[in-house]
């Protein structure tokens, strides 16, 4: 979507975009809006010809001065209700009706869309964001594509704030949720490690990210032995990513994404059920790759350092095989129990390689265990701490204020002794007949970032989702973007 800001709507036979409430006179310049509307509003209202129901898309024809127009109402709800997060969905079903229905321009009357309880700023901020989020598609590989028709908003508004900036803001956002979803989406044998990482290279090319590749000639030989150890059954070798952005002098945030391109299970094979959407196993990586662009971009006086490690757990003669013996960059070994549990060893060695660089925080992103899906069910986050306690509740914050559901999960004593239980190696990387095997995970990650603070989030149930909704399509979510944005934008 484009804008056009307008301070006063001029006739024309454009389609005219309104925010209606449950009650007309909670509508502040209800009478402009009635006299553009030749007196037609209040019988519209009802006859519940157009909705008020929140986030609901109506329309109608309507006749203004001989002229036959198109009337689209936003359900707003009660005003004296809405919330922050009521206006995502209400601009994210706009934009998809907008989207839908191929319409290439509207006069959208700004106005029609105040509340006193939620600020310009807030609301605004959503309406860029979900303009660009809610819109999203993916046919890059189908031959007959959609017309891609880009609807030009003429945005009429009395105020004298800085509207335009709120909504850049916001569509800085959504296009970097938009940059996962595109990574996440791409068929795996397209994004194999190295594809993957030359992708992120391109795409900062000439920003204020730096990116440094290691190939797996370099991996192997700087002891990086998890990483190696997954990657090494594939014809399509690892790769470790670093992205260094340097908004201030401060030491760093972590980041670290789980970055699988495909996860087949290795020998203990996923079953025929369990093997497609694996394509969706670098979403922690991808979703990294998109907050490092918004930090970027919206030039956040931050300094972070985000680390990717990339590979393909596939069969071959060369593949990690249960009983094997593997050491981690840390120096430790560890035994493998389950090639299917592959997310936790590539991550290990790149949570220890971040701490070069004395982070402050680290953060990392997996789809890591269907065992958390269990727990919470789909469209949830599980939020692990490591030492880092004063830092969750500023986290809880930025998920609530992002619309992002997310629950804390303990790890324990139990589960940090049981990743120590191997009789031949330092650590194991899971006990295949015991549950609370997302703790056993996060407690497993946990463990090689030591001292150092460490948030795990556990995505496997929030990266995709299998319907439509006022975010965009079924696929990829760019889950915990937001949340991570807007609690780094608080620091």
């Amino acid at each position: 979507m484009k804008f056009q800001f307008i301070e006063k709507y001029s006739e024309n036979e454009f389609p005219i975009v309104i925010g209606c409430p449950s009650h007309l006179n909670q509508m502040h310049n209800f009478d402009e809006v009635n006299n553009i509307l030749n007196g037609q509003f209040d019988s519209l209202k009802k006859q519940q010809i157009i909705s008020s129901e929140l986030g609901e898309i109506t329309s109608s024809a309507i006749t203004v001065n001989h002229h036959v127009i198109k009337l689209i109402a936003v359900g707003l709800g009660n005003l004296k209700e809405i919330k922050e997060n009521d206006y995502q969905v209400i601009y994210g079903n706009l934009s998809r009706y907008l989207q839908n229905n191929k319409i290439e321009n509207v006069n959208l009357l700004d106005d029609t869309f105040l509340t006193q309880s939620v600020t310009d700023k807030e609301r605004l901020y959503r309406f860029g964001w979900l303009s660009k989020q809610a819109v999203f598609q993916f046919d890059h590989y189908k031959s007959n594509k959609s017309a891609n028709i880009e609807t030009m908003i003429n945005f009429i508004t009395s105020s004298h704030e800085d509207v335009k900036s709120f909504i850049a803001q916001g569509e800085i956002l959504g296009d970097s949720i938009n940059l996962a979803r595109t990574y996440s989406q791409t068929p795996p044998n397209i994004l194999t490690p190295d594809y993957f990482a030359q992708q992120i290279e391109q795409h900062f090319n000439g920003s204020k990210v730096e990116v440094t590749i290691k190939d797996e000639q370099a991996i192997r030989e700087e002891g990086i032995g998890l990483l190696d150890a997954v990657g090494k059954g594939s014809i399509n070798p690892p790769r470790l990513v670093t992205l260094t952005y340097k908004g201030s002098n401060d030491d760093p945030i972590a980041l670290v994404g789980k970055g699988v391109t495909y996860d087949s299970g290795g020998y203990q094979i996923k079953s025929k059920t369990g093997m497609p959407t694996m394509k969706y196993d670098m979403s922690g990586a991808s979703n990294v790759v998109a907050m490092v662009n918004a930090i970027a971009e919206l030039q956040l006086p931050i300094h972070v350092v985000a680390v990717l490690p990339l590979a393909e757990n596939m069969i071959s003669h060369n593949a990690m095989k249960p009983d094997d013996v593997f050491t981690a960059l840390s120096g430790e070994t560890v035994e493998i129990t389950n090639t299917d549990a592959e997310g936790r060893l590539v991550l290990g060695d790149a949570v220890t390689y971040v701490k070069q660089f004395k982070p402050e925080l680290i953060m990392n992103f997996a789809t890591l265990t269907g065992a958390v899906v269990a727990a919470l069910g789909l469209g949830k986050t599980g939020i692990f701490s490591s030492d880092a306690d004063r830092y969750i509740e500023d986290v809880k914050k930025a998920a609530k204020y992002s619309n992002e559901v997310s629950f804390e999960l303990p790890i324990t004593d139990e589960e940090k002794n049981d990743i120590q239980s191997s009789e031949v190696a330092d650590l194991t990387n899971c006990i295949l007949h015991k549950h609370g095997k997302a703790l056993f995970a996060a407690a497993f990650v946990t463990h090689f970032s030591g001292d150092i603070p460490h948030l795990h989030f556990d995505i496997a149930g929030s990266s995709e989702t299998e319907k439509a909704s006022y975010l965009g399509p079924k696929g990829a979510t760019g889950a915990m973007i937001p949340t991570v944005l807007h609690f780094l934008k608080n620091k």
